[in-house]
Parts: structure tokens; sequence; C-alpha cells
């Protein structure tokens, strides 16, 4: 069933709980950061706005023809300039660097829950609603903090407080109807709440098919070998094209519903810019500023015609935002997910702990009693009531046809898929070593893929050990090829020791 993402509480609920892992905990100084943004974001504000009187001024020192006072209102213009310019600039610096911290922290958080255990092999075997974990650890955590990032560059928290400040202006120079005028265009713009719930959902839609769409790729680059031998390409090419064309759909849906949020933003933006004309014209009109010099007159007309402006520059940031916010909330909601599906098996243990023994006395290496297999998502064992056992020094072969039930023996064993019944007795699991049908090879040196340690050990007699193992192997021309133990060579060590 295809999962739907709103903009609703619950998109609220999950984005809230995102920031406890933003900057609590070890990420405090994340908090800092942000605190000394919000200032910087007061500081441009401030700036900001006597930026804005600029022009107010120069209408009057050219109307009155006051040199003296044209070129201290150079100066003074001058040096307002050069201080918006290196504040915005740090500004935005600062967001830049909080938006790595932010990425870096949650994709922290979630690989360390994702890699927790077995959770990544429970996230794939037992979950049927979290779509490419991959991918909402990559590409949507990128999207979520760079959209998030935006907002916060933006001004989303001080834009409240910047509002309430222009209307406070608006209503000193044009009486009750500059603020009231501008905050009813504001609420006809709240048409954008209807797109915003669709806009969410299909771009949640987009990032899976995204995901569906890379990993065919993926599998077609890891198993190239196999597909040349088989020659199935062309059915491959065809499905390809297929995940394609779902990507493709999804972009058009989402692109369609998109049109009428970026017309009704375009429309309230341009309405705006002779919104507070029409305000200004009825206080002028009206004879109120009739005692004004000709020079003061053109300094207020230029300054209230600033503040109105940047009071539905204020609302209109608002109504831009939405379509931001309507993308973010599909992503929050992949991520919020996800986190609380791992957090949930962290929380939970295995159904059944296998009993580990000790004891070097024992007889048994491996005892099974009794034991039923059963596949995680079926209740009808494929295997019932099994007995077996592995003795010190002897050897088990179990045979069988294809299905029949002999790798999932090992898959209990190895306490991936849950006992259900019967007994199990084995050695301490850190004894033993367990190999895969299909291996697996991280990057790194050769070290790293005998000891899988990542930086070399202290025992001296570690190397003389792994020389010993690649010459027993014959495997000794890997040194020469890679240029060491330590060295690493960038290799696809699965298929280089295929």
């Amino acid at each position: 069933m295809e999962r739907r993402y709103n903009f609703d509480l619950l998109f609220l609920k999950r984005f809230l709980e995102l920031h406890k892992i933003l900057y609590l905990g070890k990420n405090y100084t994340n908090l800092i950061i942000f605190i000394v943004l919000l200032a910087i974001g007061g500081l441009e504000t401030f700036v900001g706005y006597r930026v804005g009187l600029i022009s107010g001024n120069f209408y009057k020192v050219l109307v009155d023809k006051d040199q003296d006072a044209f070129l201290s209102t150079c100066l003074e213009s001058t040096a307002l300039i050069l201080g918006i310019s290196v504040i915005k600039s740090i500004k935005k610096f600062t967001t830049r660097r909080l938006l790595v911290r932010w990425r870096r922290a949650l994709c922290t958080h979630i690989q360390s829950i994702y890699l927790h255990g077995i959770n990544f092999y429970k996230l794939s075997l037992f979950n049927e609603e979290i779509d490419n974990p991959d991918q909402r650890i990559t590409a949507d955590v990128n999207s979520l903090v760079t959209t998030y990032g935006g907002l916060v560059d933006d001004d989303l928290f001080l834009l409240p407080i910047a509002t309430g400040y222009y209307a406070y202006k608006a209503y000193q120079g044009a009486g009750w109807i500059g603020p009231t005028g501008m905050f009813g265009l504001f609420l006809l713009s709240f048409i954008n709440k209807i797109f915003m719930t669709p806009v969410a959902n299909r771009t949640a839609q987009l990032e899976r098919s995204e995901g569906d769409f890379r990993f065919k790729h993926m599998n077609i680059r890891d198993h190239s070998e196999s597909l040349a031998f088989q020659g199935t390409i062309e059915t491959e090419l065809k499905k390809t094209n297929k995940s394609l064309d779902e990507v493709c759909t999804a972009q058009e849906n989402l692109f369609n519903w998109t049109l009428p949020v970026d017309l009704s933003t375009n429309l309230f933006s341009y309405l705006g810019s002779i919104a507070s004309y029409l305000v200004i014209s009825i206080p002028v009109f009206s004879g109120h500023y009739d005692d004004l010099t000709n020079g003061d007159l053109a300094k207020m007309i230029s300054n209230n015609g600033f503040v109105c402006i940047m009071l539905i520059f204020k609302f209109s940031q608002l109504v831009n935002m939405t379509s931001s916010v309507a993308n973010m909330a599909g992503t929050t909601h992949r991520v919020a997910e996800l986190i609380e599906i791992l957090t949930d098996y962290c929380d939970t243990p295995l159904t059944v702990i296998e009993d580990n023994k000790d004891d070097d006395d024992s007889k048994h290496l491996l005892s099974m009693r009794g034991v039923d297999i059963l596949t995680p998502k079926s209740d009808v064992p494929i295997i019932k009531g099994l007995n077996l056992s592995v003795e010190k020094g002897g050897n088990l072969l179990i045979m069988g046809s294809s299905g029949a039930g002999k790798t999932s023996i090992f898959r209990v064993i190895r306490s991936l898929w849950p006992r259900i019944s019967g007994t199990l007795d084995q050695i301490n699991q850190r004894d033993v070593f367990h190999f895969p049908q299909r291996e697996y090879l991280s990057e790194g040196s050769l070290r790293e893929q005998i000891t899988e340690e990542a930086e070399p050990s202290d025992d001296p007699k570690q190397e003389d050990r792994i020389i010993s193992l690649l010459e027993t192997t014959q495997l000794m021309n890997l040194v020469n090829r890679c240029g060491g133990l330590d060295k690493d060579p960038g290799w696809n060590w699965s298929k280089i020791l295929s």
C-alpha cells in the first residue's frame, strides 16, 4: 500500500523530534551556533531597516538641495551598505556550516542505530514499510537539511518579530489601513495551504521512485558479469525503462501540483509591490501630510513605501516558504519513519536469545534439539523438530534440494531469525566465524580485510601472522599489488578476490 505523507500535526511532531538529535547531547554546539545565527539575523534586520531608509534620506537632501547633508548622507549610507554586506555574508557562511553539522549529526545518529546489532538486516527482512533505507540516510537527509537551512537563512524564526515591527511602522506612517491592508492580502495567500499536503505527498513518492531507479542501476553494476554470462540484458533494459518511466511520472505529478503553488506565490508577491503605494496614497490625498515640506514629504513617502513593501515582503516570505515546507514535509516523514523503526528495533531484543556455553570441556560445539525452522513471514515450519550436534574435531555436512532450508538453519544459529521452539546450545559466538553465501568485503587496506581493524595493531607479531596467512593461501602477490599492507588501493575487494 502506498504511503501518504501530509503536512499535518504528525509532521510537526516528527520535525520537533529531529531537533533533539540536531541540538541535544553531544551536538549542543549546534544549538550555540543556531542561537548565534539568530542573533546575526536580528542584526541583519536592524541594519537592513536602516539601509531601507537611505532612499528617503537622499530624497530629502536632494529636494532641499542641502549639499552638506548630502555628503554626510553619502558617508552614512556607504557605512550601512558595507555593514549589511558583511552581515549577510557572515550569516550565509554560518548557515552553510550549520547545515553541514546538521547533516553529520543526523546521519551519525541514524547510522549508529541502523548498524546496531543486525538492525539493518531486520529492516530489509521484516519491514515492508521502509523502502530504500540507503536513500533515506543519504539523499533524503541531505534534502531535508538543505531545505531547512534555506528556510533558516530566510529568517524563518525571526519573521514573526520582523513582521510585527514593520506592521507597527506601517501603522505609524499610514494609520490602521497600512498594516490591515497588508495583512488582508496575506490572509488571501493562505490558499497555498490547500496545495501543501498534495505536494508533500508527491515529493515523498518521487523520492521513493528515485531510490528504486538508482537501486536498479546499482544492481546491474554489481552483477554486470552475471548479466554478461546470461545474456539477459534486453529484459533488464525493459525493467530499467519501466523504472525510469515511474520516476518521470512521479516527477510530472509533483510538478503538476507545484504549478498552483507557484502561481499563487507569484501572484501575491507581485500584488504586494503595488499594494504598498495604494495604502500610502490614502493619507497623502486626504491631506494628512499637507504640513510637510517637499523634502520631508518625499522622505516620508519613500520611508513609508519602504516599510509597507518590507511588510508585504515579510508576508510574502511566509507565503513563499509554503512550497519549501511542503517539500520538506515529505523528506521529514521519510527520515523520521526510518529513525522510529530503527529505534524500536534497538529497544526490542530477539524473540529467543541463544544459549551460549563457555565451558571449554563441553563435548559439543553446537547442539540443536527439537528446533522448528520458520521463515519470519510464515507460521508453517520448513523444518520441524530439528536435532543435530557438532562435536569437537568432527565434521557435519548438510545436504538438500534448493529451498529445503539449509541456509535457514544457519540463520537460526546466527540469531538472524528468531528461534520459536526447541533448545540451542553452542559455544560463545566470539569464538565462531560464520561465512555467508555471498561474501562482503569493505573498502580499505589489505590489513583491514584480514584483521577488520582500521589501524595497525600494537601487537608486533600481527604482521608476521598476516604474512603467514597470505603465504598459506598463496596470496602474497596482493602485498605488492596493493603497495603494502596498509595502503588503500581503492579496489572492490569482492571482485579482486573472486
